[in-house]
């Protein structure tokens, strides 16, 4: 559904999705990084057009454009939904990042956006995020930002290519929020600080050796259906790590 929400922080803008950002979308999506989506491949800047019409479409659905807010750049997008505002839950889905961010600071500052924001403004107790179970780097990426894995729902829904797919569900509860929280902002911060000292070249080679920089951390989630509605939300603005880059520190 169409909204107004902008969420800012750790170098990023997350804006609402809209037809303005169809060329820029429609030329990072490939067979290869739309592998484990639950919507058929958009195909060219008419599959794009329509994938977010049909975003928009869905009641209870935010869908944003994830923004480098330095560079302006377009960098994927991703959206919360499912809101249900009685029963106080709402769900992460419906992200893609271009490969050339796959494993950066991205997706944990996207995700603390996303988060921070269903938990501080729209009063949800329940965040919940489904992946494809054959998508290993999904799983792994959702795990390290410190979700529940709660199981496996078997047989979920049709696939792009007409199987039926298991999915596994995840969750984050208000009570666990303040935890969560922390934890993610000490791993942005270094992962932030890295990135902006280092070049294109230099952030692959760091992506090889150091554990938050790794492919893990590009997520492709299911789309879950979506009911209910929101309610409106401030900006906010994150931290910024100041002085010498840091060795960030292995999740356990």
């Amino acid at each position: 559904m169409e909204h107004d929400r902008t969420l800012s922080g750790h170098g990023f803008r997350l804006e609402p999705l809209t037809q303005k950002h169809v060329g820029d979308l429609a030329r990072m999506v490939d067979a290869d990084l739309w592998a484990g989506m639950s919507t058929p491949l958009p195909e060219g800047e008419v599959g794009m057009m329509n994938y977010i019409e049909d975003s928009l479409a869905l009641e209870g659905c935010y869908p944003f454009a994830v923004i480098d807010a330095i560079s302006g750049e377009v960098r994927g997008s991703t959206a919360l939904v499912a809101h249900d505002p009685e029963a106080r839950r709402v769900e992460i889905g419906r992200t893609f990042y271009d490969r050339e961010v796959w494993g950066r600071l991205i997706n944990p500052a996207a995700k603390f956006l996303l988060l921070e924001h269903a938990f501080e403004h729209m009063d949800v107790f329940r965040v919940a995020m489904r992946a494809d179970a054959r998508n290993s780097r999904s799983l792994a990426a959702i795990e390290r930002l410190g979700a529940t894995r709660e199981g496996t729902l078997r047989g979920f829904r049709d696939g792009p290519d007409g199987t039926r797919v298991d999915s596994v569900m995840f969750s984050i509860l208000a009570t666990e929020w303040p935890g969560v929280r922390e934890r993610l902002i000490a791993r942005i911060d270094p992962l932030r600080a890295i990135e902006g000292q280092l070049g294109g070249p230099q952030l692959a080679a760091v992506g090889a050796s150091v554990g938050d920089v790794s492919s893990s951390d590009d997520v492709a989630l299911d789309v879950p259906g979506a009911v209910g509605a929101g309610t409106a939300s401030r900006r906010w603005r994150g931290p910024r790590l100041r002085g010498k880059a840091r060795r960030p520190r292995p999740q356990r």
